[in-house]
């Protein structure tokens, strides 16, 4: 059985039995990964504090190539991001980006960009105080790794470019409509050019940078609709941490 060693990152962990648990990582090498971890459960094990989730870890674990679940054999913590558990709204934006990387990216899939996006804007995380366009920025990279991009440069139909302000969206199409093939294709929101520039920006900008972008009250709003709506469309169901921070968001 193959030995593998890798960077990871804790996405949950679940029962399996009295004493053992399923511990899911996001790797840098073989991308999203399933360990039986034995003992896990138990007052003194060796794993004690490694397998939090977010926790940033060390590695090893053994199996056949291509398999369901492997073993784990060591971890041992890099980064524990103790400081995002301690506030609680961080810790409820936190539990949303490792909930979206688990469900979106199956597992096996292989794509070192994955990793360094969840590990930058983790880091990221435990600093920055407006976090709207960190966790915009999060969704719409993750969206565009996944295969999800939106076309925004020019109709997803006929590669027209828009020459008003308005832009008209699909999200059966996962784009910008044109005037025309708007008419023959029901847009499900419209937007403004302001908006369409933010999104684009946000796919571009440094992670690190990302606070220093000042998005208005409006545009913000019409960016969540629109990555909030994309996400549901690729997943078929709401996330559930999603309504928790929807709801945190009232009282900050």
């Amino acid at each position: 059985m193959a030995l593998h060693r890798t960077r990871a990152i804790v996405l949950k962990s679940i029962n399996l039995s009295d004493s053992d648990r399923i511990v899911t990582f996001l790797t840098k090498s073989h991308g999203k990964v399933k360990c039986v971890v034995k003992g896990a459960r138990k007052l003194k094990n060796r794993f004690w504090g490694s397998l939090e989730p977010m926790s940033h870890i060390h590695l090893i674990y053994f199996g056949k190539e291509n398999q369901n679940l492997y073993r784990l054999n060591q971890a041992d913590i890099i980064e524990s991001f103790q400081s995002i558990r301690e506030d609680l709204g961080k810790l409820y934006k936190g539990v949303y980006f490792l909930e979206l990387i688990d469900s979106m990216v199956l597992e096996g899939h292989q794509d070192q960009r994955i990793y360094f996006l969840l590990q930058q804007t983790l880091s990221v995380l435990k600093s920055q105080k407006d976090l709207n366009p960190l966790i915009r920025l999060f969704e719409i990279r993750l969206l565009s790794l996944s295969g999800y991009k939106p076309q925004l440069d020019h109709c997803v139909i006929c590669k027209a470019v828009s020459v008003n302000g308005i832009f008209k969206f699909s999200f059966i199409q996962n784009g910008i409509l044109c005037v025309n093939c708007s008419r023959k294709i029901v847009a499900d929101i419209q937007f403004t050019t302001g908006t369409r520039n933010y999104i684009k920006k946000l796919m571009e900008v440094e992670i690190k940078s990302c606070g220093r972008i000042k998005i208005p009250n409006n545009q913000a709003e019409e960016i969540e609709k629109v990555t909030h709506r994309l996400i549901l469309s690729q997943l078929g169901r709401e996330t559930k941490s999603y309504p928790f921070i929807k709801n945190m968001a009232q009282f900050i």
